[in-house]
């Protein structure tokens, strides 16, 4: 291990997302164990971080605050010539639905990020010896270009389903030439990893996410008629689902109600949030379906819940359900890919699995839970099981392995 140990994460953004949430634990803890912490984010201002899982042992870099301007000649170079050639050519190729070439991907990438890109090289080239971790798109190919030929060992982790990155412009091409840089990618469940181009996915490991520390004991009392859950409001999160599968649960259990804790963070969540409203609106559901902000104490508030419910279209590996689950929560959730809930849950053991899209196979879970106690007891005490299996100390030091 060199004297100086030091990791660097580029993401970008922190704004309280569940990828940037596990990422800022793990920092938190190689900052416990002894190494210089930095994140560098690449597309928020300083009004935009939410540091509440971040400790202040860690150093925030703010990408778009302390890079200069391009100057006349960049703005000929990269806002015209280049941009003409990788961005009519790239959408070229996704009109006609075939894969853009690996060069034409990385021109696009430096028509965009060409500033980044060279912040990031001259970082590394000073500091030989730290460690690079790269969360989330477009931070990765973002890392792949900038530490070509420099010894700092590169990590990316992949939070999303390789089956739907594949299609994009950053895709399989661009995969396969330039993800080779990397060291090591951490997955969050096998079929992640194996989605990749088997050159990248032999380079992958698997680590769950992460438990927060600090979560509340488990309940173990008379719960609630509530059902629960709680996300970032989005489409991907296909709420909408849920209320489809709540009004045809509550045929049945006409005492209980929903509770969706969550924000909507930009544009497009604020329009799935619309839809969410207009979903319990054409139901009748006002006075039994409430939609809150989200809680700093959301766990406290949820503990004595009958049960939390995810209705998500695709995953890496959810932060909400984890924690649901480890807090004693009957938990069920759609076995959305890349896998991750699978990854966790084992079918009528810790927790219930079902089809992504599908609200009569969830309302039938969800009674489940209702209506058999020996069954929601099951899933609650082994549920539990992962305080163990997923602590922050274990799982960083898997992470830490690979440095």
């Amino acid at each position: 291990m060199p004297d100086t140990k030091k990791v660097l994460l580029l993401i970008p953004h922190m704004v309280g997302g569940g990828a940037e949430r596990v990422a800022a634990l793990l920092m938190n803890q190689f900052a416990a164990s002894g190494y210089a912490t930095e994140v560098a984010i690449t597309a928020d201002r300083a009004q935009d971080v939410v540091r509440r899982d971040l400790d202040g042992n860690t150093a925030i870099t703010l990408l778009p605050e302390i890079l200069p301007a391009d100057s006349v000649i960049q703005i000929i170079k990269f806002g015209v010539l280049l941009r003409i050639y990788a961005q009519v050519f790239c959408n070229l190729f996704e009109l006609f639905r075939r894969p853009v070439p690996a060069d034409l991907a990385k021109a696009s990438l430096y028509v965009q990020y060409h500033r980044e890109i060279a912040w990031l090289q001259e970082k590394l080239k000073a500091e030989p010896n730290t460690t690079v971790i790269a969360f989330l798109q477009p931070a990765i190919p973002i890392t792949m270009l900038a530490s070509r030929g420099l010894p700092n060992r590169v990590i990316f982790s992949e939070r999303c389903d390789p089956a739907m990155l594949m299609k994009k412009r950053y895709g399989k091409k661009f995969i396969e030439k330039y993800y080779r840089r990397a060291d090591a990618a951490v997955f969050q469940s096998g079929s992640a990893r194996d989605g990749y181009p088997a050159e990248i996915a032999k380079k992958g490991v698997v680590i769950p996410n992460l438990l927060k520390s600090g979560l509340p004991e488990p309940f173990t009392g008379e719960r609630s008629k509530r059902i629960v859950t709680f996300c970032r409001i989005s489409y991907q999160k296909n709420l909408p689902l849920l209320i489809d599968a709540f009004a045809l649960f509550r045929k049945k259990h006409p005492a209980y109600t929903l509770a969706v804790y969550g924000d909507a963070v930009n544009d497009d969540d604020k329009n799935a949030e619309q839809e969410v409203r207009v979903r319990i609106d054409s139901y009748g559901l006002q006075e039994t379906v409430s939609l809150l902000p989200f809680s700093k104490n959301i766990h406290e508030e949820i503990l004595k819940d009958a049960m939390y419910v995810n209705s998500s279209d695709y995953e890496g590996l959810s932060n909400a359900m984890i924690e649901a689950m480890a807090i004693g929560l009957p938990s069920v959730c759609t076995d959305c890919p890349a896998g991750g809930a699978r990854s966790i849950i084992q079918d009528g053991e810790n927790g219930l699995l079902v089809p992504v899209r599908d609200p009569e196979q969830l309302s039938l879970a969800m009674c489940r839970v209702a209506d058999d106690p020996a069954l929601a007891q099951r899933l609650s005490e082994n549920g539990v099981k992962l305080r163990d299996e997923l602590s922050a100390e274990k799982i960083a030091e898997r992470w830490i392995a690979l440095f």
